[in-house]
């Protein structure tokens, strides 16, 4: 598979240097992070009493799980409690992580405040415990000698939307004083191709898909972010289900550590998670290694923010709880943001180790 038709294949899920200090904070972590859960004794969290930690991956083992990467292979996983850890990948064909969680095939993964607030409307309880994006990828996507730099800019134009999508354009225009009647949305089967070619003017994406495979394929694509014009909201978010948050604190807690870790490993050193990816976890993708690191590269500009340097890396400020629940309303996906954030398990963690807030 070429690096082109990957990034393609990439965007069909809507949705990525350690230090002697790291594994000397992580060590230490194991007693406090045991003590928190009712019921639990203090040496649950150690010598692997935890057992394997079924871990399902919201997309394909490329790196946008560049953080569990490293801290399975820095054994993040195992000094936190676990005898092991298994990746399930998702992907177009996958079962939903949702679903895996509901069912007891995974016990630990991540989703998307939309997916979770459908899945509670049915009658589930899962919350958001941690998100790795503070805002949202999508974008926007034109070619420098047509670009598309403000909402002002797509009156009149071609936009390839894809029906999951719709939604999303439907609300971002509207709250740009816009109407989906102001354009022209055609399909879009998540592929740059009619953009280079001139049949559409834009495509909606995430900007850390399309746009890296159209630079390496000698292209200037613009940008144009949602996040950047009044939309805020997380994504690639950190769940559980209620139940699970009250009667399985400790294991949570072991992994969303392990997490954490792995992921201050990966910005520290963004070439490590991406070779990981290319030469062991995604090796079957055969996945280019620039291309993962400009994925990785952009991934992680969503993840170290002002907010998460200052609080710690998957954390959610109480405003940004507030800004993710009214975007969400403006797609018609409607929530409160208690019935949709329960941060205490992270919480929890930064308070008994407040010095893995700072990021390297």
């Amino acid at each position: 598979m070429t690096n082109q038709s990957h990034a393609s294949w990439f965007t069909k899920q809507r949705r990525g240097l350690l230090s002697v200090g790291l594994t000397a904070a992580l060590a230490i972590v194991l007693s406090a992070c045991s003590g928190a859960s009712a019921g639990s004794s203090s040496d649950d969290a150690s010598a692997g009493k935890l057992g394997q930690l079924d871990y399902a991956f919201s997309w394909l083992n490329d790196v946008t799980q560049a953080g569990p990467y490293i801290a399975d292979t820095e054994g993040f996983y195992k000094k936190a409690g676990f005898s092991s850890v298994k990746f399930i990948p998702g992907g177009p064909q996958a079962v939903s992580v949702l679903t895996q969680l509901a069912n007891g095939t995974a016990q630990f993964g991540v989703s998307s405040p939309t997916e979770i607030v459908g899945a509670n409307a049915n009658g589930a309880s899962f919350r958001v415990i941690g998100a790795m994006y503070q805002k949202d990828p999508r974008a926007i996507v034109s070619l420098a000698g047509k670009p598309i730099k403000t909402p002002a800019d797509l009156k009149g134009k071609t936009i390839a939307v894809s029906d999951a999508d719709k939604p999303f354009m439907k609300a971002f225009l509207e709250l740009n004083g816009l109407k989906i009647s102001d354009l022209t949305i055609v399909p879009f089967q998540y592929d740059p191709a009619p953009l280079v070619a001139g049949q559409v003017d834009g495509i909606l994406d995430y900007s850390t898909n399309s746009p890296l495979s159209l630079k390496q394929t000698g292209q200037n694509p613009v940008v144009m972010m949602f996040s950047d014009f009044h939309w805020a909201t997380i994504t690639q978010t950190y769940v559980a289900s209620t139940d699970e948050i009250s009667k399985n604190r400790v294991q949570l807690k072991a992994a969303l550590l392990a997490d954490i870790m792995g992921w201050r490993a990966d910005i520290a050193d963004p070439k490590k998670g991406a070779s990981l990816t290319v030469d062991k976890y995604g090796k079957s993708l055969k996945l280019s290694l620039d291309n993962q690191m400009a994925a990785n590269d952009a991934r992680i500009d969503f993840m170290k923010t002002p907010d998460t340097e200052k609080n710690g890396i998957l954390t959610v400020t109480p405003e940004l709880q507030k800004d993710t629940v009214k975007t969400l309303a403006l797609t018609g996906v409607k929530t409160t943001p208690s019935d949709l954030f329960d941060l205490s398990l992270l919480n929890e963690v930064y308070k008994e180790h407040p010095e893995l807030k700072k990021l390297q």
